[in-house]
């Protein structure tokens, strides 16, 4: 979706990345999650919100970025070691930039049923509802002007029509490729801009770094 008319004024822009949503997303539209590496399908937050910032420049050319917030699961002691070490690590160097902030919840497990052998499975679990609750108080705060949301995540729906509804500019950003598995956000009787992203944007902001090699 097209404004009509482009904005000249300084416009502060606030981007939330649903980090896991991101991750999962990338994998299904650029790669194959049966035989890719792990590792494939990492962004490194702080490119995504400039490239974001860049790709709303057409229609809001005061755009200015203020704040880049990370939301991810924390893996815990029944997770594999290596696991936590790439988390501990990745996170890591996210806050090593002072424009990022980085906010985590527990991951959950249950056990699987049938197995002979304690499995355990992670559950990511109030990711959602810690950055809804971040948009509408920065909302409520005047944080920011625009809001963009990296997520395919329909439980955030709610939160982007709160935004929409006390005059913030609301956008939305999802992969966009033949494998994606996930369609942009809408809010229900208003048009966003939503940002698309394809193969070439997924190359701009990949992260290749191998977060398990000894340092």
């Amino acid at each position: 979706m097209k404004d009509s008319k482009k904005r000249c004024l300084v416009s502060r822009v606030a981007v939330f990345v649903d980090y896991q949503n991101i991750y999962h997303g990338a994998r299904r539209a650029f790669g194959d999650p049966t035989v890719d590496a792990p590792s494939f399908g990492h962004v490194d937050p702080a490119a995504l919100a400039r490239l974001l910032i860049d790709l709303g420049r057409d229609v809001d050319s005061g755009r200015v970025l203020v704040a880049t917030s990370v939301y991810r699961g924390e893996p815990g002691r029944l997770s594999h070691r290596k696991l936590r070490a790439v988390f501990a690590r990745q996170t890591d160097r996210w806050r090593a930039d002072p424009a990022v902030t980085v906010k985590t919840t527990p991951l959950r497990y249950r056990r699987e049923v049938g197995s002979s052998t304690p499995v355990w499975r992670a559950e990511e679990k109030g990711i959602d509802v810690l950055l809804a609750v971040d948009v509408i108080r920065g909302c409520y705060l005047d944080e920011f002007d625009t809001v963009v949301v990296a997520s395919a995540d329909t439980d955030l729906v709610p939160a982007l029509d709160e935004a929409v509804r006390v005059g913030k500019r609301v956008e939305t950003a999802s992969w966009s490729g033949p494998e994606a598995g996930f369609t942009a956000l809408r809010v229900p009787g208003h048009r966003i801009w939503s940002h698309h992203l394809g193969r070439e944007h997924f190359e701009r902001v990949q992260d290749t770094t191998d977060y398990l090699a000894k340092r």
